[in-house]
């Protein structure tokens, strides 16, 4: 993961457990939000949304080509 990078949306979206463990091998600034903020941030800035969206989608195409290869 690099600079703007995000992880955790998956369980902040549905509910479910976290599917995702980070370890930075240096310094870093991360924000945590609960679920209603994330949330309420996703409907105010629907570009946001899309943006969240298209990488969760990316996520997956990776995830599904790693196990049909």
């Amino acid at each position: 993961l690099g600079p703007g990078a995000f992880f955790g949306e998956i369980a902040l979206l549905d509910g479910g457990p976290r599917s995702a463990t980070v370890v930075a091998e240096g310094d870093v600034t991360t924000l945590s939000l609960p679920t209603w903020a994330f949330r309420s941030i996703l409907k105010a800035n629907p570009t946001l949304a899309l943006k969240m969206l298209e990488e969760v989608c990316r996520r997956l195409r990776t995830s599904e080509s790693s196990l049909t290869n």
